[in-house]
């Protein structure tokens, strides 16, 4: 076997260059390879060969067999894909009170718990992982491992910290990842699923939908936050590709801009998008692949660019109304008294959002090139273990779409948390 592009031994025991002719014993009938991560996504031909045994060192080849007794070779060529991966989708972090303490090491504190929710117990290809239940997506009633909490979803106005990987050709600085939220509504007791439009109040404006052009709240990302906890070995690396690859002022040196980096750049508001569509962008992305055991011919900084952690943060406006998806609300009001308590607003039960992610390479939008969800041969999110139905501490079930990640209590804001108290 001939390929054009290095591999390793399916145990990485092994590793062969690019353009290596490869034998196989005989009566080996299966055998596998690993692809390292700095591998260029794209197109290929991978070669075979089969020679005979009597074959004359100055021997001729045959296409599939070698009729032919004058040739001793028979070849193969096969077209395949190298393409990267989308995958590790977790919540790191609810800026909501009652979270608190799962994702911090007490009440105040920056320091963070470790824990984190994951899209299941599985990892990128299926493996264990190594969390436990509760967490798990969605934030829900029940994932809450505190005592007490049970009933804990998330209020409104609260913003949950998220990232997620990918592996392949994403350290362009054109490249990012597309999320589209798309919202539903779920009864208390999980019954009557189903879709949702969300409206909200800015300033004197009353009632936008989220997705209509008068919906113009943007959202930002700070990617060196405290709270967000970072690795500063991430950041580093990060500061040091692109400082090599032309992200420095000429003349600037490797340790200014690193300096630069990591106190200015990475502390920097990054536009993400808005409520209804985010783009994160290469301002929030940090470079994590293999530094250690890499042979020789390979680009060290190439190798470190070919695994991607990107970072975001998402939530709902603090006052949210919820109606079925499709409901004229202006025709509504024309007949009706339409104020924040109209009856025709859904407020016993929960906000799912649920998030579609694709991968965007060189800016190009209209074309997402990976799909976290969607893809033609598999679903990431299932891969992972995501599980459709949960049961909630009450024995009510709910189902679930791929995709779910936060349920949002619809009757409960983060302004209730701030309301002055009167003392009696």
């Amino acid at each position: 076997m001939y390929f054009p592009f290095d591999v390793y031994s399916s145990d990485k025991s092994i590793f062969y260059p690019k353009d290596t002719w490869i034998t196989i014993p005989t009566a080996q009938l299966d055998t596998e390879f690993f692809l390292p991560v700095w591998v260029d996504e794209g197109d290929y031909q991978v070669y075979f060969r089969t020679i005979a045994e009597n074959a004359p060192s100055d021997f001729t080849t045959q296409p599939s067999a070698n009729l032919n007794l004058t040739h001793h070779v028979a070849t193969d060529i096969e077209p395949v894909e190298v393409i990267g991966r989308v995958y590790d989708f977790q919540i790191t972090d609810i800026a909501d009170y009652n979270w608190e303490t799962v994702f911090r090491t007490q009440k105040g504190n920056a320091a963070a718990s470790g824990a984190s929710y994951w899209t299941g117990l599985r990892d990128i290809d299926g493996g264990v992982r190594g969390n436990a239940l509760p967490y798990t997506l969605p934030i829900a009633p029940g994932k809450h491992p505190i005592q007490g909490y049970k009933n804990a979803a998330v209020k409104t106005g609260y913003h949950f910290k998220f990232d997620l990987k990918t592996k392949g050709n994403m350290f362009g600085a054109q490249d990012g990842i597309s999320i589209t939220p798309s919202f539903y509504f779920v009864n208390a007791d999980g019954s009557g699923r189903q879709a949702v439009d969300l409206y909200y109040h800015s300033g004197e404006r009353k009632f936008i939908r989220i997705g209509s052009p008068q919906d113009a709240e943007k959202r930002y990302v700070i990617l060196n936050e405290r709270l967000r906890n970072v690795p500063q070995g991430e950041l580093q690396d990060t500061a040091s590709y692109q400082y090599n690859h032309g992200g420095a002022q000429p003349g600037m040196s490797a340790a200014a801009y690193a300096k630069q980096y990591m106190e200015n750049i990475s502390k920097s508001k990054t536009w993400v998008g808005r409520l209804d569509w985010m783009l994160l962008p290469a301002g929030i992305r940090t470079l994590i692949g293999p530094k250690a055991g890499l042979p020789a011919s390979v680009d060290a900084e190439r190798a470190n660019a070919a695994v991607q952690r990107w970072y975001g943060e998402y939530s709902l406006p603090s006052d949210v109304y919820v109606v079925k998806k499709g409901t004229d609300l202006a025709a509504y009001g024309r007949s009706n008294r339409l104020d924040e308590k109209s009856s025709i607003f859904l407020k016993k039960g929960f906000i799912v959002v649920n998030f579609n992610i694709e991968t965007i390479r060189d800016g190009n939008t209209t074309r997402p090139h990976l799909q976290y969800l969607h893809a033609p041969l598999m679903n990431q999110w299932q891969l992972e273990g995501f599980a459709r139905t949960y049961l909630d501490p009450y024995g009510k079930k709910f189902t679930l779409l791929d995709g779910d990640v936060v349920f949002y209590h619809a009757d409960k804001s983060s302004k209730g948390d701030f309301k002055s108290q009167v003392p009696h």
